[in-house]
């Protein structure tokens, strides 16, 4: 307990901020310390231990992306780079591939070690090796997911002693058309496939075929898994075979553990019904060759097993482990003192660390203390602090009590006769919740506000097994899990630059630290109009010379430039993460459009595919650009703000229209290839960007091409028109058939209606309205 308790006090010396590279220059080595530029994992040695390599960004885009360690994606995004460890464990399977006569079985390899030693990034090293050498690389990411969290169920069209997980199944085809492209093309099937009546892959089509006919057939990508990996197996290693396979798997025990899936009696779902991993364990035994299998055991996939356990005969089970015998054990243990101090400089140099402490040999003593030089543990302490501010840390490790908030300050109430009131802030002064702490377990914290006037008043309680009382009851049912929330957030339009522009520096500051500081609300969300929109004093776009296809004109607007970027850049100081910017275009350039204005309807001329369909595809990679000169980096864009608007005559402001079909092959054609050859493929895609009631008709029409499908992330909605369509007839069908693509909330504006125009300040319904969004 009183480990647990000391933990707080080291989470202080991180944030995410960038200060730090002077202050150590005359106390650490050169950056060759802990970094290498040798690059190629075939040529890493013992003298590379403990350095860092870069993987270039095609591979580890190949590698990462929908792939291994997706836990690791966030860190590759907040450092702008892919870097792994160079460490014994992976040399020395490494040096076994190396060696390994391919005509025999094959070869099976097991990561072990305790956990959050850095198993998983031993596989990564080994894996990317393999990629080098030219193999078929297939991943399974995560393989407890597979047993744990599944989001649908359905009996087996092949075996009726078996389920089908058709959610899971199509997300591991994407992963696996991402990991294996070179090769989908050149491996012909060597069996025919029935998947209905109507529907089959005939004997010699090729791999892509039969993956994309798992990715367009929800109710058969189980079944597309299991011929996959039949296919692989029973060809590789053969006469005529022009690939060699290396078989990925982390947390291989979860294979053979218990699965916490229920059946629709409430029984226990065992693994060995579950035709994916049926189908997985067949993969990973010796019974083929020309190939290897490369496995970590993760104590998250044990599930009912003790967290302190990591050897193979004590995660994998008797059964897993004499399915996997004979295998080759490698263990992992936590960092060395080499490897700990290399960890260290590297977060220094990607300016993660800030506080004076943390850069002093003191410092690192409390983390080698409080770390015990585990991977996982070295790097959480790092990230829990991001989300728990100094202050707070202190009185928990100094008095060991818990409190709800620090730094409450009550708010001065103004009513301006709109139902209930406004908190007053100025260039001194701001109400504030404080900095929030988490409740001790069995109890819960909440913060009021009320029409009579309380604002985010704090407040705490006792979590009941049972309850018979009256009053409000709140369910928890931690089993039942939907889409992750990525975050809240608003608009940076010229609208709203000016206005916060308008107020003197104290109250800029105070207005911005209210929103993105953590003594804020936090947002972590900003969309940002490409152009001009609906809140801006005029018209413009970034390429208004006629006929300018090689956008030579383009340039960003003083309304960018002198406001909404450096606002951006303020607000990304004071928020503790990464912001997800978000990019949308009410309008292309007037010369670009049927109606050769940016207002009222009129769409791109010619069909996708044509030149201004490019153009318009580049106008985006243009702005990301311009954008990223002044270090904002998107998170996503999205295909355009309401595409419907620019169907309609006489429409009042800037819009730009497409149908379903259109937006799909612009996606598929145009957009789509343009970001994903760009420097920055990882940004998201999302469609749509308008009405739910569009939904699922739009979903379908763009998410069911195959080409289209392959770029987009997810489906950004408006909340305009929403009591016309109920959220599950629109949302809650769009994610039941495309459950693999994500629904993101873009825009949500009061005061647009002719019967409720304008600001209201203190508008309790308004208030209502979002909440009620929200939850919805």
């Amino acid at each position: 307990m009183a480990l647990h308790r000391l933990s707080f006090r080291i989470r202080q010396t991180v944030i995410h901020a960038r200060q730090y590279s002077v202050a150590v220059q005359s106390e650490v080595e050169p950056l060759a310390i802990f970094r290498t530029e040798e690059i190629d994992p075939a040529c890493h040695t013992e003298s590379h231990v403990g350095q860092y390599y870069t993987l270039p960004s095609a591979e580890s885009r190949c590698l990462f992306i929908r792939g291994l360690a997706r836990s690791y994606q966030q860190q590759m995004k907040t450092f702008n780079e892919a870097c792994i460890m160079v460490r014994s464990p992976a040399l020395e399977v490494i040096s076994y591939l190396k060696n390994t006569d391919y005509s025999k079985p094959a070869s099976r390899f097991l990561f072990y070690g305790p956990k959050g030693s850095g198993k998983t990034m031993s596989l990564c090293h080994t894996a990317h090796y393999c990629m080098r050498q030219g193999w078929l690389l297939l991943t399974v990411p995560d393989a407890h997911l597979w047993i744990k969290n599944c989001k649908e169920l359905l009996p087996s069209s092949y075996n009726m002693s078996r389920f089908d997980q058709p959610v899971q199944a199509t997300e591991w085809l994407r992963s696996f058309r991402n990991t294996s492209e070179p090769f989908l093309s050149k491996i012909k099937t060597k069996n025919r496939y029935v998947w209905t009546r109507r529907e089959f892959t005939e004997e010699g089509s090729s791999l892509r075929e039969l993956v994309d006919q798992g990715i367009r057939r929800f109710k058969s990508s189980t079944d597309v898994v299991g011929a996959v990996m039949k296919e692989l197996r029973l060809q590789s290693g053969q006469p005529g075979s022009e690939f060699r396979l290396a078989v990925a798997v982390d947390g291989v025990n979860a294979l053979w553990g218990r699965s916490t899936i229920k059946k629709l009696d409430k029984s226990p779902v065992d693994p060995e019904e579950l035709s994916l991993v049926c189908n997985l364990r067949k993969l990973i035994t010796d019974t083929w060759t020309g190939g290897a299998v490369i496995t970590t055991l993760s104590q998250t996939g044990s599930v009912y097993t003790s967290k302190f356990d990591y050897l193979p005969q004590e995660l994998l089970g008797e059964t897993g482990f004499d399915n996997m015998d004979p295998f080759i054990p490698v263990l992992v243990t936590n960092y060395s003192q080499k490897e700990f101090e290399s960890c260290h400089l590297y977060y220094m140099d990607r300016k993660w660390l800030q506080h004076p402490q943390s850069r002093t040999e003191e410092g690192k003593k409390e983390l080698v203390f409080l770390s015990s030089r585990n991977a996982s543990s070295f790097d959480r302490l790092y990230k829990m602090a991001l989300f728990l501010p100094t202050p707070i840390l202190l009185a928990l490790f100094l008095t060991a009590e818990v409190t709800v908030s620090t730094g409450l300050t009550d708010c001065i109430a103004r009513d301006f006769g709109h139902e209930s009131v406004v908190c007053e802030c100025n260039s001194t002064y701001c109400d504030s919740v404080g900095s929030l702490v988490l409740p001790p377990v069995g109890q819960y914290s909440t913060y009021l506000t009320s029409m009579a006037g309380s604002r985010l008043e704090p407040g705490q309680g006792q979590v009941q097994v049972n309850s018979s009382g009256t009053g409000l009851r709140l369910t928890i049912n931690p089993n039942q899990k939907y889409q992750r929330i990525r975050g809240f957030g608003g608009a940076m339009t010229d609208a709203a630059a000016i206005n916060i522009l308008s107020l003197c520096a104290g109250a800029q500051d105070q207005l911005l630290r209210q929103y993105f500081s953590p003594e804020g609300i936090g947002y972590r969300v900003v969309r940002v109009p490409m152009g001009s929109c609906d809140f801006s004093t005029r018209l413009y776009t970034y390429a208004d010379t006629p006929g300018d296809y090689n956008l030579d004109s383009f340039t960003l607007a003083p309304e960018d430039i002198n406001m909404k970027i450096p606002l951006l850049q303020r607000a990304q100081v004071l928020s503790p993460q990464p912001l997800y910017l978000l990019a949308s275009a009410w309008s292309a350039p007037a010369w670009m459009k049927t109606n050769s204005a940016l207002i009222g309807k009129g769409s791109l001329n010619g069909k996708p595919g044509g030149k201004e369909h490019k153009t318009w595809a580049q106008y985006y990679i243009r702005f990301l650009e311009e954008y990223a000169k002044y270090n904002l980096t998107f998170w996503a864009v999205t295909t355009g703000n309401e595409p419907s608007a620019g169907q309609m005559t006489n429409y009042s402001f800037q819009a730009l229209g497409f149908t379903p079909e259109e937006q799909r092959d612009w996606v598929a054609l145009d957009l789509g290839p343009a970001l994903h050859s760009w420097s920055h493929p990882q940004t998201h895609i999302l469609i749509l960007d308008d009405n739910r009631l569009l939904l699922p008709y739009w979903a379908k029409v763009v998410l069911s091409d195959i080409q289209a499908g392959r770029y987009i992330h997810g489906v950004a909605v408006h909340w305009y028109f929403d009591s016309f369509v109920p959220a599950e007839i629109s949302l809650g069908v769009t994610h039941h058939l495309y459950p693999e693509y994500y629904l993101f909330g873009t825009e949500a504006c009061a005061g647009w209606s002719g019967l409720d125009r304008g600001v209201k300040l203190g508008s309790w319904r308004r208030a209502e309205q979002y909440a009620h969004d929200i939850l919805e």
